[in-house]
């Protein structure tokens, strides 16, 4: 008995039996996961003090120490205040301690010094809001070439604690070559860094040492820490302060505001430390 091809083909279409074509071709099923945005971590409260240590190097081989102190704390709220208080030499007057407050929640940055009476208050800029204004004589700054540094070398420190506070370490170490600056030999700047491991304290540097010959040698030493919400008056300036409000800065154009347009130069840029 003969039996066509065309004819089976018939018979299993009808039977509902699937056959491989040779032009169909294969598909896998490819499942896809969608990572979303991991959650914020929330930034922990605190009060951090430092010890600040400069110390710069003559040539003559004698050395120039100025010490500090400077105190930073940040709210839950996302409030940041600083001060520095430079240590007084003996003979000196009563220390000054200039103040910074930045306060996300009012959208200002707060400047002032104890003891003193005026504080400047400065508007942040708003959300989306241009930050500057495009000046012609700005516009066709010259062109500077890029010094050849050596590579930045790197070398892992491993973990340390500070005042309760467990950080990882970093050693940067740049060399700037024979003869960029004038120079006479290779100019070494070493830079080494802690910044503590834990979610809520994200950049927040619980050690820092910097050796330059361009700036000394900058020792940043953390000698006391609390966990804590600070308290909310450090972040208000003093009652009897005179308030000076002004906008953000480049918020609006020489032309709009009626004064001449801005001929301040902008100074260089330093060379790097690190």
């Amino acid at each position: 008995m003969r039996v066509s091809f065309g004819m089976v083909i018939v018979c299993a279409a009808a039977a509902g039996l699937a056959l491989p074509v040779a032009s169909q071709t294969l598909r896998s099923r490819v499942t896809t996961v969608t990572m979303g945005n991991p959650a914020p971590v929330a930034q922990l409260p605190f009060t951090a003090e430092y010890k600040i240590t400069r110390v710069q190097t003559l040539a003559s081989g004698a050395t120039i120490t100025h010490e500090s102190t400077v105190v930073v704390a940040r709210d839950s709220r996302g409030r940041r205040m600083d001060t520095t208080t430079d240590v007084p030499l003996p003979g000196e007057q009563t220390p000054v301690t200039r103040v910074s407050v930045s306060d996300s929640v009012a959208r200002t940055n707060s400047n002032w010094t104890v003891p003193g009476k005026k504080a400047t208050v400065v508007a942040m800029f708003a959300p989306g809001a241009p930050h500057y204004c495009a000046h012609p004589a700005l516009s066709a700054a010259p062109h500077v070439p890029a010094i050849p540094y050596a590579k930045p070398t790197t070398e892992d420190l491993g973990t340390q604690t500070f005042q309760g506070i467990e950080a990882h370490g970093y050693r940067v170490t740049s060399i700037i070559p024979t003869g960029e600056f004038g120079n006479d030999q290779p100019l070494t700047s070493i830079t080494e860094t802690w910044t503590a491991t834990a979610p809520g304290l994200r950049r927040f540097v619980a050690h820092e040492v910097k050796d330059s010959p361009f700036i000394g040698k900058i020792i940043r030493e953390l000698t006391n820490f609390t966990q804590a919400e600070p308290d909310a008056s450090v972040f208000q300036t003093p009652a009897d302060y005179e308030i000076v409000n002004k906008p953000a800065p480049g918020s609006a154009c020489p032309a709009d505001e009626g004064t001449e347009s801005p001929t301040s130069p902008i100074p260089p840029s330093p060379p790097p430390t690190q």
